[in-house]
C-alpha cells in the first residue's frame, strides 16, 4: 500500500470514528440540556468534563484530517473532501461520500444543540439576575436600556 493510500485509509477510519464521537456528543448535549433545565449544577459540572474531553478528541481528529489532506496536496475543506472522494475507486465513492455527508450533518446538528444549550444558560442567567435584583425593585423595574 502506498503512502498516499495509507493516508486515505487513515482518514476514512478517523471519519468513521468521528461519527461515533458525534453520536456520543449529541447524546451528551441532550443530557446537558436536561441538566440545564433542571438547574442541576453538580450534574452539569460532571458532564462538562466529558464534553470537554470529547471536544478535544474531535479537535485532534479535525487537525489530523487537515494534515492528511494537506499532505495529499488537497485543500483541507469541504471542496477538498469532494475532490478526494471523486478520486476514489468507483466502488468506494458512494459509501465514503455518505460517510462524509453524515459526518457533516452530525457536526451541524451538534452545533445547533450546543447553541441552544448556550441560549438556555443565558436565559437562566438573565432570570437569576432579575430575581437577585428583586430586593431592589427600583433597579429591577426601571432598568436602563
Amino acid at each position: 500500500m502506498t503512502n498516499a493510500a495509507q493516508r486515505v485509509k487513515t482518514l476514512i477510519q478517523d471519519m468513521a470514528e468521528d461519527r461515533k464521537h458525534y453520536h456520543t456528543l449529541a447524546t451528551l448535549l441532550e443530557k446537558q440540556r436536561h441538566h440545564i433545565v433542571a438547574r442541576d449544577a453538580a450534574a452539569l459540572d460532571a458532564l462538562n468534563v466529558q464534553l470537554m474531553a470529547l471536544y478535544q478528541q474531535l479537535s485532534q481528529s479535525s487537525q489530523q484530517r487537515y494534515q492528511i489532506l494537506s499532505q495529499l496536496g488537497i485543500d483541507a475543506d469541504t471542496e477538498g473532501m469532494k475532490t478526494l472522494i471523486a478520486r476514489l475507486p468507483d466502488a468506494h465513492r458512494p459509501s465514503i461520500s455518505a460517510l462524509w455527508q453524515g459526518l457533516q450533518q452530525q457536526a451541524a446538528n451538534c452545533q445547533t444543540a450546543n447553541e441552544y444549550n448556550g441560549a438556555l444558560l443565558s436565559m437562566q442567567q438573565d432570570i437569576l439576575s432579575n430575581v437577585l435584583n428583586s430586593s431592589e425593585p427600583e433597579n429591577w423595574l426601571y432598568q436602563q436600556g
